[in-house]
């Protein structure tokens, strides 16, 4: 936790910190799951150990959402001040008890209390934004969303939307078949930075700029991505699906090439068994003699294969170089005889090698 968090939460009375501590480490909002972040209400110390403000992520917006608790009556769930101040104006009991069980049915006693609550009233803020889309029947964006709705591509968890003054915005959640691309990033599923996930924001009245938002997992594996415009006369239910199959034909080209990958270091493995020193999915080690030439080969092979060929190194067994082994990257090899380059290559180094030894024989044999 950042110094700044701690100190701001530590600044919370002790029976409200759970509340805010759980919200904090466990709470994450939003077709991006993002998590929520905090900020002080004002200045005055004494406000700070019962009241605070959540910033919360909606569509491409923050929500400010302040929380108040009230310390003569610890047991009571907090009051709520939110930025829009439309938002359940006029709500009645049965809207709220309906809408917000977890507040009326409020637990002092369970720290997730207060994380239930956020998310339940987000729920009925996208049920609120929605409304507003609809009560303008003859919006293009209405329009938009109801046929979007109409294929079985998305649905309506599938999309947050936002009305403003002039502008309507929709985040929409593509689907994509990405459950393998976990095997593409060798340093471990826990490592991944982030879930596999792309949304898609369009604003209406200019749709032509739509935005592709993709997780720091999807960015590092897929790369830089570019949307075809979308045309005014285009309709997003179509424009979802082409997004979407542009997306996944990526997915599974990277995922073909993986299989590239994996299939030639098998059979390099299985072709020199006994050579190998060391493997993963992604490289091989390989000790090898030649003319009474012993020398290493080093295979990298990227996520772009077979477009960028392997990277193969040379490094001679007894031979350094400023007091590191000596070694050679060889230019891009020839996929179709990686065998011959190999061979020629490595007689090339070793020359270079043996000119290294008459020239530095005293030192090297030190």
């Amino acid at each position: 936790m950042a110094t700044e968090n701690y100190n701001f939460i530590s600044d919370i009375s002790p029976m409200f910190r759970p509340f805010v501590e759980n919200i904090f480490h466990n709470l994450k909002l939003g077709l991006c799951k993002s998590r929520v972040d905090l900020e002080r209400i004002g200045n005055n110390s004494i406000d700070a150990e019962t009241q605070f403000r959540l910033v919360l992520p909606y569509c491409s917006k923050k929500l400010k959402w302040d929380v108040i608790f009230d310390t003569s009556t610890p047991w009571f769930a907090p009051d709520f001040r939110f930025d829009d101040d439309s938002f359940l104006s006029n709500a009645d009991e049965d809207l709220l008890t309906k809408g917000v069980p977890s507040l009326t049915k409020w637990n002092a006693n369970d720290p997730r209390s207060l994380s239930e609550v956020i998310c339940e009233l987000v729920n009925m803020y996208k049920t609120y934004q929605v409304k507003k889309l609809i009560e303008d029947e003859n919006s293009r964006a209405s329009f938009e969303y109801s046929a979007l709705l109409g294929n079985a591509l998305t649905t309506e968890q599938d999309v947050e939307v936002w009305v403003g003054g002039h502008v309507v915005e929709f985040l929409i959640k593509l689907k994509l078949n990405s459950s393998r691309l976990p095997e593409l990033y060798y340093e471990g599923i826990d490592q991944n930075p982030g879930s596999e996930t792309a949304l898609l924001l369009v604003r209406y009245p200019n749709s032509t700029n739509a935005e592709l938002i993709l997780s720091p997992f999807l960015t590092k594996v897929l790369g830089n991505v570019s949307l075809p415009m979308m045309h005014q006369s285009g309709v997003l239910m179509d424009y979802v699906p082409m997004v979407t199959d542009i997306l996944n034909n990526k997915i599974q080209d990277l995922l073909n090439n993986d299989k590239l990958k994996r299939e030639l270091l098998a059979q390099l493995i299985v072709k020199y068994e006994g050579a190998v020193l060391e493997h993963d999915p992604n490289s091989a080690a390989l000790l090898f003699e030649m003319n009474d030439f012993h020398w290493i080969l080093q295979i990298d092979i990227g996520i772009n294969f077979p477009e960028k060929p392997p990277i193969l190194t040379l490094r001679s067994v007894y031979h350094s170089s400023k007091g590191k082994p000596r070694f050679k990257v060889l230019p891009s090899c020839p996929y179709n005889n990686i065998e011959g380059y190999i061979e020629q290559q490595v007689e090339i180094f070793k020359n270079e090698c043996k000119g290294v030894i008459q020239t530095h024989q005293a030192s090297n044999l030190d």
